[in-house]
């Protein structure tokens, strides 16, 4: 560019200045609303020209209703917050400051205002979860168990390659099907059906040893395979009644184990019920 008296240095200093001169035009443009509001108004700060940004604000915490309950997601806490409601939707979620309020069932002994503020950032939050795209809203089943029920629950210990052909060592590769809820009761019922009848009687027990159990998981079995099924209910004191109905499904097992091996109620076996605590533990 020399050869026509214009070098490269003077050409961008020349193209900066163009930009800098419409980029300033612009910015003044746009920041006309700093100027003088007008007479007789000596303090800006008394005076709003307009007060929608207020409204815009407040309406960031409006809501149509809302609603306390207990959040247990997997601690030892349950405590109690407030759920706020518009259009249906939560939209937030807030300690509800009434601690002092609680008492036993015998009203004799009464939390104090120590007790607030009870909540984490995990149970504020808990609503984006149950409204996030990852959410499953219908029952869903691994395609290789499927595959595995529909085949009629070939022994993976009499034929050992089957785990692979069924992903059982893979699952991490594998695909899921949807299901029903109609379909689902009917594979969790075949599925206990076949755990039951796999691993009762003496052939049952042989598997075990070579699936690499020890003989002393085996004391409590007494030929049932429902006694090989294990269930955790989960913390107690986060729902009494919703953790422990695991345990009375496990319980109910001693019924499948009375249609599997035809014994009487005073043979029938239920299956293992672990806490939370055995479950982790040792």
């Amino acid at each position: 560019m020399r050869g026509h008296g214009l070098t490269r240095r003077d050409f961008l200093k020349v193209g900066a200045g163009i930009v800098a001169g419409v980029a300033a035009t612009s910015i003044v443009g746009r920041l006309t609303f700093f100027e003088a509001m007008g007479e007789g108004i000596d303090n800006p700060l008394e005076f709003y020209p307009t007060q929608d940004w207020e409204k815009i604000y407040r309406d960031q915490y409006r809501y149509d209703s809302s609603f306390t309950y207990v959040c247990s997601p997997n601690d030892t806490h349950a405590c109690r917050l407030r759920a706020f409601v518009r259009n249906g939707v939560v939209v937030r979620m807030e300690q509800n400051y009434d601690s002092q309020k609680i008492t036993d069932l015998d009203n004799e002994v009464q939390a104090t205002r120590g007790w607030n503020p009870r909540g984490c950032l995990k149970g504020f939050t808990m609503h984006r979860r149950l409204y996030g795209p990852f959410r499953l809203r219908y029952p869903m089943v691994r395609q290789g168990w499927k595959q595995w029920a529909d085949d009629g629950f070939p022994s993976l210990s009499d034929d050992p390659t089957l785990r692979s052909k069924y992903k059982f060592d893979s699952r991490g590769t594998d695909t899921f099907a949807r299901l029903s809820w109609d379909e689902t009761n009917d594979y969790l019922a075949k599925g206990l059906t076949a755990v039951a009848e796999t691993y009762s009687s003496e052939v049952g027990r042989q598997r075990l040893l070579k699936d690499g159990y020890p003989e002393e998981m085996l004391a409590e079995w007494k030929e049932a395979g429902t006694r090989t099924m294990k269930f955790r209910g989960g913390m107690g004191l986060l729902g009494v009644i919703g953790k422990y109905g695991l345990y009375r499904f496990s319980n109910m097992m001693a019924l499948l184990d009375s249609y599997v091996r035809k014994v009487g109620p005073d043979k029938a076996q239920a299956s293992r019920k672990w806490s939370n605590y055995t479950w982790h533990g040792d």
